[in-house]
């Protein structure tokens, strides 16, 4: 499955001639900036741009490069445009670290107030079609007390369907509600969490329901999450450490300027597949989480690279990590 940077490009321009060459692109934009070799990173991510003027996500990446690379005045063009393209990643703005060095100046200041009223409007529409939408669900029957509650993320191009299928014998051996949405906006033959801000509210959403309309245990919420689910819930886990009991991410792609750790983060039980390549980001999550605090479990799977586990072999894991999740002690709030 393609990583988060791979999806920004394609959910803009479907596929032509040049395809190839602009995968070829992300990938090396992907790679270089993982590696930290940030100036080859910011000549794909130029490149790109140059290719798509009004591309407003590669305007984002550039101007965030430029503004780590100490190019704060390049910086500023490349975030206007993306403003005036009518960017509303809100959730990028206001927490990637690399446009710390120009948070102080007044014209990133009201390119950031033109940015939230993209975003208000995006986000008004998106609350208004989540409220109407019905998720998979499973809610146990005859419990003694308040179930815990298992929130599943699905990847992209897939839908709450998928997780469920794979989760739902866990969920009825641990007696445990599990919700499992669709994240709304079409990718392929399924959807995608594209905004953060929208992935939060959702989140935060069901798991208000749950508590209010069918007795979840506020204290023992987990968030599991596959691929881009998992991206969501890495962030999550690391910005809202409070609100989960732990936090399950399967195969995702750690990105440590996009959540960095206000506390301890949230306790996190990392799932990848030994071919997975992106299980080396894994690495660097455990040395953060623990280094902030936290509680972390890494579970490597043989034979596996960048999928979801399923049947017999995917239940006995997820059981696992639900067992050592309802192990763990909620983080308190910081507030």
């Amino acid at each position: 499955m393609r990583t988060f940077l791979t999806i920004a490009l394609l959910a803009i321009f479907s596929f032509n001639s040049i395809a190839q060459s602009d995968q070829q692109l992300i990938d090396r934009y992907d790679k270089m900036y993982a590696a930290q070799k940030f100036e080859l990173a910011l000549k794909a991510a130029e490149t790109i741009c140059q290719r798509y003027p009004e591309s407003a996500t590669w305007h984002f990446f550039t101007g965030a490069l430029l503004a780590k690379l100490d190019q704060p005045d390049q910086a500023i063009i490349h975030l206007q445009k993306c403003a005036d393209n009518n960017y509303t990643g809100i959730s990028s703005f206001e927490h990637n670290s690399d446009l710390d060095p120009i948070r102080t100046r007044d014209d990133f200041k009201a390119i950031l107030e033109t940015v939230r009223a993209n975003a208000k409007a995006r986000m008004d529409e998106f609350q208004r079609e989540a409220k109407r939408h019905a998720p998979k669900a499973f809610y146990p029957e005859n419990t003694t007390k308040k179930p815990p509650l298992i929130i599943a993320l699905h990847g992209t191009g897939m839908d709450g369907q998928s997780m469920f299928d794979a989760i739902i014998d866990t969920a009825k051996n641990q007696s445990a509600i599990l919700i499992c949405p669709d994240a709304l906006r079409p990718a392929r033959t399924g959807f995608s969490w594209t905004y953060r801000d929208e992935s939060k509210w959702f989140v935060n959403h069901l798991i208000a329901d749950a508590i209010e309309n069918h007795n979840a245990d506020p204290e023992r919420v987990i968030l599991i999450g596959f691929s881009q689910g998992a991206n969501i819930a890495l962030i999550l886990g690391q910005t809202h450490p409070e609100t989960f009991l732990a936090v399950v991410p399967i195969c995702g792609h750690y990105e440590a300027q996009n959540a960095e750790s206000v506390s301890a983060p949230a306790p996190f039980y990392l799932i990848s597949g030994a071919r997975d390549p992106w299980k080396k980001t894994y690495v660097k999550a455990k040395k953060d989480f623990v280094a902030a605090g936290g509680q972390v479990q890494t579970r490597i799977l043989a034979g596996y690279g960048h999928q979801l586990p399923t049947g017999v072999g995917g239940t006995k894991e997820y059981t696992k990590a639900i067992i050592w999740a309802l192990k763990q002690t909620s983080v308190e709030s910081s507030d």
